[in-house]
């Protein structure tokens, strides 16, 4: 078939095949759809048939390690990049995650081929304060001032990158989220109900992520007596800093009210069986699990910060709660558990409303075939 007069060959770098299949495939149909050859570029794992299912080809990265920031194999990943870049002659690159959006914007300015980052959350890199943290941003500034764009998930990152000085307003845009398919996300009519209210945290077990205070916020809820449960769906991410001990899991399980079920790959199946999903972060981009209970009608609790409070409009679609704090936490839990199920149904409307409007992803798709075309 011949190629389109507009169209272009272009690379989608992240940090694990899983995250494209995640957060990217809605993005990679539509740009094969528009003619674009779309080549994956990502550490291989279990999940590539699937990439390679939408016509996409995928190339996998041997050097790119999630954790650790050995020098000679951050070197290594540059010139990797670098030579995958020239030798594929791609038109433009999209970047996701930290060392694709760093080591990807170099290696593309260096490749003479425009670049469009994505800063989809600050992670633990911004919120300690140290060595780590300066080294990131040190780069981050000097991968930035040679990237073509960079879009951030939620105004408040954006606005500290600029305030930093890591990257120029001019150069900046907001892009809200990875977007969530709302005909695949959407409310389950005559649902499998559990025996008792649920609460349902999706996520990784860090600290980071407010698991602490919901653990301690199932204690609360089990001393008032409340006839519910917390279940807990997400990897422990022992190579995080931030990831909670075993210990600390196995305990909080002791009380009876709180199961962990691990990691899922049938995450929309929890939600669909919840009454409350709840995230107590302390910062995040656009969290994917609040737009996916949003979208499926569910009412939603979660934090007053960055990223999060972008979900909620306060007591219309659920709840927000200061960071850091498990007696709000488990107040608002115990608030939730007492509302009428008409009023919980109430908010799960406004949810997928909200979810319809500005979350769907083809508003977000619109947004990169847009900046695609420009480049």
């Amino acid at each position: 078939m011949a190629k389109q007069a507009n169209a272009k060959k272009i690379g989608i770098v992240l940090n694990t095949a899983w995250n494209i299949v995640n957060f990217r495939l809605g993005l990679i149909k539509q740009l094969i759809a528009d003619g674009h050859e779309v080549v994956a570029i990502a550490p291989a794992d279990e999940y590539v048939p699937q990439i390679e299912a939408l016509g996409a080809r995928f190339l996998a990265l041997n050097q790119l390690e999630r954790k650790g920031s050995n020098p000679l194999r951050e070197m290594k990943l540059c010139r990797e990049l670098y030579k995958v870049f020239k030798q594929e002659r791609l038109d433009l690159v999209l970047l996701y995650t930290i060392k694709p959006n760093i080591y990807g914007a170099l290696a593309a300015k260096w490749a003479g081929i425009p670049s469009i980052c994505t800063v989809t959350g600050l992670g633990y890199t911004f919120l300690h304060d140290n060595m780590v943290s300066k080294l990131a941003q040190r780069l981050y500034k000097y991968a930035f001032k040679r990237a073509s764009w960079v879009a951030f998930q939620n105004r408040d990152d954006r606005q500290l990158f600029i305030d930093r000085g890591l990257v120029a307003q001019e150069k900046s845009l907001l892009i809200p989220g990875s977007g969530i398919n709302t005909q695949v996300f959407a409310p389950v009519a005559g649902r499998e109900e559990p025996a008792v209210f649920t609460f349902l945290f999706v996520g990784r077990l860090l600290k980071d992520k407010g698991v602490n205070e919901l653990l301690e916020a199932a204690r609360q809820l089990q001393q008032a007596q409340a006839e519910a449960q917390i279940w807990v769906v997400g990897a422990m991410d022992r190579d995080n800093p931030a990831c909670i001990s075993a210990e600390t899991l196995a305990q909080a399980q002791a009380l009876g009210n709180l199961q962990y079920f691990g990691r899922s790959d049938k995450v929309k199946d929890f939600i669909g069986r919840a009454d409350v999903v709840v995230l107590p972060s302390y910062r995040e981009g656009l969290p994917r699990v609040m737009l996916e209970a949003l979208a499926m009608g569910k009412a939603v609790l979660t934090t007053e910060v960055a990223g999060c409070r972008e979900t909620v409009e306060e007591g219309q679609n659920g709840f927000m709660v200061p960071a850091k704090d498990a007696n709000a936490l488990a107040k608002a839990m115990l608030k939730m558990y007492k509302l009428p199920q008409a009023a919980l149904e109430k908010m799960g409307a406004k949810g997928r409303e909200m979810a319809l409007e500005h979350f769907d992803e083809q508003i977000i798709i619109q947004h990169y075939k847009q900046l695609i075309k420009e480049l």
